[in-house]
């Protein structure tokens, strides 16, 4: 590991300390929390999620492109070749959000329509996210991408697997049904940061100057994501008022 990418994995820890710190994970799984608005919470992270995955092949195609286009062959073409692993993902999402819907319309009311809530318009934080990739692709360090990519898939390695057990011990084990997308991508994303941070530490140690670009991005990533699930929360809990 390169002393440039030792620096990067410091100046994200504040970033990851307070993605951590706001806490929209532990409240939806805290004990004293109503199952059904952690059901909520990942209905809704689900149908609001199919906005966040949908564009991912693109965002790490055209990254590529354009990282080749600078000279950053080697990256360039990396990146391309894994924008196909990525391909179709947010169908998982699409057909988790009818799965966790049909559940929850067989215990709870009031029945909820899984179509609506995939046509529902994309909240602030996906909208957040969604510029996020588009500024950085566009602007000059779309090498950035990568730093995105390393923190939102860490972030399923280090709270994924947790995330699904508490899931299931507070809803039932049937639950991960209607989960693929997490638990494929609990299973994935342990070889996609391996290969995230082998590429950042690759191109830190010929080029130690983009250590700013690169800790900004991943900065940002961990600050729009933790918005989107902010979101799903807001969402849940105005649905769960409803139902009361």
């Amino acid at each position: 590991m390169s002393e440039a990418f030792r620096e990067y994995e410091t100046r994200l820890e504040p970033a990851r300390r307070r993605f951590a710190a706001r806490g929209t994970l532990e409240t939806v799984l805290a004990p004293g929390t109503d199952a059904a608005l952690l059901e909520l919470f990942l209905i809704h992270f689900c149908s609001l999620g199919v906005g966040m995955t949908e564009p991912v092949e693109g965002w790490i195609r055209r990254a590529g492109e354009r990282c080749e286009g600078m000279g950053l062959t080697d990256l360039g073409r990396s990146l391309q070749q894994h924008a196909a692993h990525e391909g179709g993902h947010h169908m998982m999402m699409i057909e988790d959000t009818r799965k966790l819907v049909a559940r929850w319309n067989a215990r709870r009311r009031p029945l909820l329509d899984a179509e609506a809530l995939l046509g529902q318009p994309l909240s602030p934080g996906v909208v957040g996210y969604r510029k996020l990739h588009e500024d950085v692709i566009g602007g000059p360090a779309p090498f950035g991408q990568l730093a995105i990519e390393f923190e939102i898939e860490n972030l399923s390695v280090v709270h994924g697997a947790p995330f699904l057990q508490r899931c299931a011990g507070r809803l039932g084990a049937d639950v991960l049904g209607g989960l693929s997308f997490l638990e494929e991508h609990v299973a994935l994303d342990v070889g996609h940061t391996k290969f995230n941070a082998r590429e950042m530490d690759r191109l830190l140690q010929a080029h130690p100057d983009f250590l700013d670009p690169l800790a900004a991005a991943g900065t940002a990533a961990l600050e729009a994501y933790a918005e989107f699930l902010a979101d799903c929360l807001a969402v849940a809990r105005d649905g769960r008022e409803q139902r009361a």
